[in-house]
């Protein structure tokens, strides 16, 4: 089941987080700051959870822009799913469920950020449409 994100979360997305960011040491996440997002229109905060447990995560960011009235773009960044679900059809999913909730918020456009040596994560979004091209972060 695929849900935003609630304070009672906050261990199981930290591990994940863990997961997708294995070297770094400041990884924290509170319940109050997923509260936080949760209170923030702009800012959504997505976990897929099996069992009672948290095995995936994905956040939306909803950007204003002055390009195109009053529509933002979104971005699509810490997107991670427990090793052992992947290949499920359940990063589609999850990526669609962020997609939809960009789009039904009127987003212009979706980015999507990942880190440049995720060589296996970038084959998965261009099978399902990224070309990575279009922009790049710095």
């Amino acid at each position: 089941m695929i849900r935003e994100a609630r304070a009672e979360d906050a261990a199981g997305i930290e591990g994940l987080y863990r997961i997708l960011l294995p070297d770094s040491s400041d990884i924290h996440v509170s319940p109050q700051r997923i509260s936080q997002i949760a209170d923030n229109p702009d800012s959504l905060l997505f976990v897929y959870v099996e069992g009672g447990e948290v095995a995936g995560t994905v956040h939306l960011h909803l950007c204003m822009d002055a390009l195109s009235g009053d529509r933002p773009f979104a971005v699509i960044e810490r997107f991670v799913i427990i090793e052992k679900l992947r290949g499920k059809g359940i990063g589609a999913s999850m990526l669609r469920f962020a997609e939809e909730a960009a789009a039904a918020r009127g987003a212009l456009k979706v980015m999507l950020s990942s880190k440049s040596i995720r060589k296996d994560a970038h084959r998965f979004y261009e099978r399902l449409g990224y070309d990575g091209e279009g922009s790049k972060l710095f």
